[in-house]
């Protein structure tokens, strides 16, 4: 997980290596799938196939298009799948960190309740 102080505040979190390399994912050991969150929103980058890694799916989705986050725990490894507004296509990432997970859930959250709690100033008619 990698985070950066400052107003263009970023946080990205991985899969593990351990999880796919327990899956038996070539794909994703070696190109883990991310999911990033920035000022803008939330973006993911995924490599389907390791033997044609310049193939990536990258999806975004703003803030004010999300309706869901989800923190799917498991055992040993948690997902994370994030549901727009209009209900069609998750982004999910699998075999995350616990503690990352749920760090970068919080994280998501805040953002998302400080930016529907605070409305935008609204000019007086005179």
């Amino acid at each position: 997980m990698t985070e950066a102080a400052g107003a263009a505040e970023r946080m990205e979190v991985h899969s593990s290596r351990w999880w796919a390399l327990i899956h038996f994912s070539v794909t994703r050991w070696l190109f883990p799938q991310r999911m990033i969150a920035d000022h803008v929103g939330i973006s993911t980058s995924s490599i389907r196939r390791w033997f044609v890694p310049w193939e990536r799916t990258d999806e975004h989705l703003p803030f004010s298009h999300i309706a869901e986050v989800s923190h799917i725990r498991g055992l040993i490894w948690d997902a994370i799948s994030i549901e727009s507004s209009g209900g069609l296509n998750p982004l999910t990432v699998r075999g995350l960190p616990k503690s990352h997970a749920r760090y970068f859930v919080d994280h998501v959250r805040e953002r998302i309740n400080t930016s529907v709690a605070a409305p935008p100033p609204q000019q007086q008619r005179r």
